[in-house]
C-alpha cells in the first residue's frame, strides 16, 4: 500500500492536507510565499487607489442612503473594515449580519455594541429550516454550520441587489491568505462567480431539497436569475488594499466599536478573541482535524508565525497541545441542536475520521500513522 504523504510548511505549520493549498519545491506553502510578497508590497499606493474607488462610488451614488455593503459580525476584523469604510473612505455602508446558530451571549453583546457605535444593520436571523440543512450537511458531509457559511456569502449579495448597491467590502481574502487558491490574490475586484465554489465548501443546497422546498431557503440560495444579477456586484477585500494585521484591528474594534473579549477561551482554541460569537465553529474545526489532521490551533499559530508573533517551535508545541481537543463544553448544545443522542453524534464524527492519516478510530485520542512535524 502506497504511503500517504503528509507534511507541514517549513515556515509556518500549514499542512499539506489543507484543501487547495500549494507548496514550492522547498515545501513552503503558498500562504507564506504570498506573505513575503505582501510585506514588501506598496500599500501606500494601493490604499490611494482604494480612496479613488471610494470617490467614484460616492460620485455614482449621490442621494442614496447607502452605497456599499459591509458583512459584519461585531468581531474585530469586520468592525475594523466597517469603521474605515465609513470614517476613512467616507462611504455610507449598510452592514449585514447573519446570525450563527448557537449564537453566544458574548457575540450578541458585541453586536449590540457595534450597532450602538453608529452603524445600520440588516439582520438575517437563523431559523429551523437552516437548522434542518445543518443537520443534513453534518450527517452527509461533516459540515455542521453550512447554513451560516452559505448565509454569509449569499445574503449580503441579496441585500445589495435589493438596494441596488454594486459594492461589497469584505475582510481578508482568506484563500490566498491562509493557504488555498491564489486565483484572487491581491485582486482589486472579485466577482461572486470567482469565489462562490470555495466559500460554499463545494456544497449545493439543490442536492438536499426539492424546488418547492428551496423557497424556504431563499436567503441562502440563489435562483439562476439572481445569480446572473449577482455577478454584476463587485467584492472588494480589505486585505487587498491594506496589510492585514489583526492586532491593529483589535485597537479600532475595542476603541470605536465596543468589542469585548470573552472571559474564557474554548477548550480547542488558543486565545479568547477568535470566533467567540458562536459555538458551532469549534465543532467545525474539530471535524477539520478528523478529515485533514489540523484544527484551529494550526490555523491560528500559522498566522502568528507569519506575522512574527511567535516562532515555529513554539507554535508546534501549541498545536500538539490543542489541535486534537474536542470542545466537550458544548456537547449538550450540539446534541440538542442536531436532535440526536451522544452515541449517534459520536458515530457521525467517527465516520469522518481520515483512515489514511490516523491509525485508530478513537476520536478523543487519535494517533497519526506517520510523524507530522
Amino acid at each position: 500500500m502506497k504511503k500517504y504523504k503528509i507534511f507541514r510548511c517549513k515556515k509556518c505549520l500549514t499542512p499539506s492536507t489543507r484543501p487547495r493549498v500549494t507548496f514550492n519545491k522547498k515545501k513552503i506553502c503558498n500562504a507564506c510565499q504570498n506573505h513575503k510578497i505582501l510585506i514588501n508590497f506598496d500599500w501606500k499606493k494601493r490604499f490611494q487607489e482604494l480612496k479613488k474607488i471610494a470617490k467614484k462610488i460616492n460620485k455614482e451614488t449621490v442621494g442614496k442612503k447607502y452605497n456599499c455593503i459591509v458583512p459584519t459580525g461585531g468581531g474585530k476584523d469586520s468592525s475594523y473594515v466597517a469603521w474605515h469604510v465609513k470614517n476613512t473612505l467616507n462611504l455610507r455602508p449598510l452592514c449585514v449580519f447573519c446570525e450563527p446558530s448557537l449564537f453566544t451571549k458574548q457575540g450578541r453583546q458585541n453586536l449590540i455594541n457595534f450597532k450602538k457605535s453608529g452603524f445600520k444593520l440588516d439582520i438575517l436571523k437563523t431559523n429551523n429550516y437552516f437548522r434542518d440543512y445543518d443537520i443534513k450537511c453534518f450527517k452527509r458531509a461533516g459540515l455542521p454550520q453550512q447554513a451560516w457559511l452559505q448565509a454569509i456569502v449569499i445574503y449580503p449579495i441579496k441585500v445589495a441587489l435589493k438596494h441596488n448597491i454594486k459594492y461589497v467590502f469584505g475582510g481578508e481574502e482568506a484563500e490566498s491568505s491562509y493557504g488555498g487558491s491564489n486565483k484572487n490574490f491581491l485582486k482589486k475586484f472579485v466577482k461572486l462567480s470567482e469565489n462562490k465554489k470555495f466559500l460554499l465548501e463545494g456544497q449545493e443546497i439543490e442536492n438536499y431539497y426539492t424546488k418547492k422546498q428551496l423557497k424556504k431557503f431563499k436567503n441562502i440560495y440563489f435562483t439562476k436569475k439572481e445569480l446572473k444579477k449577482a455577478n454584476s456586484i463587485y467584492k472588494l477585500f480589505w486585505s487587498s488594499f491594506e496589510f492585514w494585521d489583526e492586532r491593529k484591528h483589535f485597537k479600532i474594534a475595542r476603541e470605536k466599536c465596543g468589542l469585548r473579549y470573552s472571559k474564557k477561551r474554548d477548550t480547542n482554541a488558543i486565545n479568547k478573541h477568535s470566533h467567540t460569537d458562536q459555538r458551532l465553529y469549534a465543532l467545525h474545526m474539530f471535524l477539520a482535524y478528523l478529515k485533514f489532521g489540523f484544527s484551529r490551533a494550526t490555523t491560528d499559530t500559522s498566522i502568528a508565525i507569519r506575522l512574527g508573533y511567535m516562532d515555529r517551535k513554539k507554535g508546534l508545541k501549541i498545536v500538539k497541545k490543542y489541535d486534537h481537543i474536542f470542545p466537550k463544553e458544548y456537547l449538550s448544545y450540539y446534541l440538542k441542536y442536531f436532535k440526536m443522542d451522544k452515541e449517534e453524534f459520536v458515530n457521525i464524527l467517527k465516520s469522518f475520521v481520515n483512515k489514511k492519516l490516523f491509525k485508530n478510530n478513537d476520536i478523543f485520542n487519535l494517533k497519526f500513522k506517520n510523524k507530522f512535524v
